[in-house]
């Protein structure tokens, strides 16, 4: 088993769908696709039911999942100091929450190598995130936090900057949806959300809770863990989900989706990059003062 085989069908299970791994993984759909396959023939296997759309792991590859994740730790942690011995410049690790892997990441890799610093990356839910600068599996971390939210319980283990917000917004799907649309238009929305064991389903439940929605019936469909999911299952035309702007904006204007901010809550999200408060590391510092230079707020 290759790392990045491993880490290919993580990013499936964790987005629910091919295209959001994709993008997690920085390549195209085709592209990606085709390396699923040669994972497959090199394995003797299929590894995927694809008989239902959105596709799912089979149930003994889902069995594996835990057994998957130790294994690209332990093979991420190798890697590290394998590359440590034979680079001297050492690269920059940055976990990002999945959804910032896609938007904000790139961004953070295009400054840091106008200065000829490399980078890993890699995401995961925000609690991984936090775990991996602490236990210094990663050197930078970017994630969601709530606006005003009390952090004096993390603010003697964290430095922070904040680099700005992102308003997450309800949308749906308007090419051939026209079931979702008479749904919508009876009152009657179906949602796509999030877990509410992760933090976006805690504070999407939050909103929900605090907005009165008046002459509404919801019910949830389906759920995802991760913005690219919950992306593929609007796409679909499932259910009304909620997606950061800058995630669809090329959906907005070209009129594939549309906003129900007018009768559904929307809410914003500030985000943040985190490092250890213990690593006084030259080369990070600079590194870290470089991201606050560019982006700070």
């Amino acid at each position: 088993m290759r790392l990045e085989w491993i880490e290919d069908l993580l990013a499936v299970h964790d987005t629910g769908s091919l295209r959001a791994a994709a993008d997690i993984r920085f390549l195209t759909a085709s592209a990606f696709t085709r390396r699923i396959k040669a994972v497959e023939d090199s394995l003797g296997g299929e590894l995927f039911d694809r008989s239902n759309k959105p596709l799912t792991l089979r149930p003994h590859v889902l069995e594996a999942i835990p057994d998957l994740r130790d294994a690209a730790a332990s093979l991420r942690n190798l890697q590290n100091q394998l590359g440590g011995a034979k680079d001297p410049q050492k690269r920059t690790r940055l976990i990002c929450q999945h959804t910032l892997t896609v938007s904000w990441a790139p961004k953070v890799a295009r400054v840091l190598s106008e200065k000829g610093r490399s980078m890993r990356i890699r995401s995961g839910s925000r609690d991984e995130c936090l775990l991996g600068v602490l236990k210094s599996d990663s050197d930078v971390a970017l994630v969601y936090e709530e606006p005003g939210a009390d952090i004096s319980e993390t603010e003697d283990l964290f430095d922070r900057i904040l680099f700005g917000n992102e308003e997450f917004i309800p949308v749906a799907a308007t090419d051939g949806t026209d079931n979702l649309a008479a749904m919508i238009e009876a009152r009657k929305i179906p949602l796509v959300t999030y877990p509410r064991s992760l933090f976006l389903g805690e504070v999407l439940e939050r909103v929900l809770t605090k907005k009165p929605l008046k002459d509404l019936t919801i019910s949830t469909v389906a759920e995802a863990g991760l913005g690219p999911a919950v992306l593929e299952f609007v796409r679909e035309g499932i259910g009304v989900g909620w997606l950061p702007i800058s995630m669809i904006s090329d959906e907005l204007e070209s009129g594939k989706f549309r906003s129900l901010s007018r009768i559904l809550p929307a809410f914003q999200l500030d985000i943040v990059a985190l490092k250890s408060i213990r690593d006084n590391t030259k080369s990070n510092a600079m590194i870290w003062d470089e991201i606050g230079a560019r982006f700070g707020s």
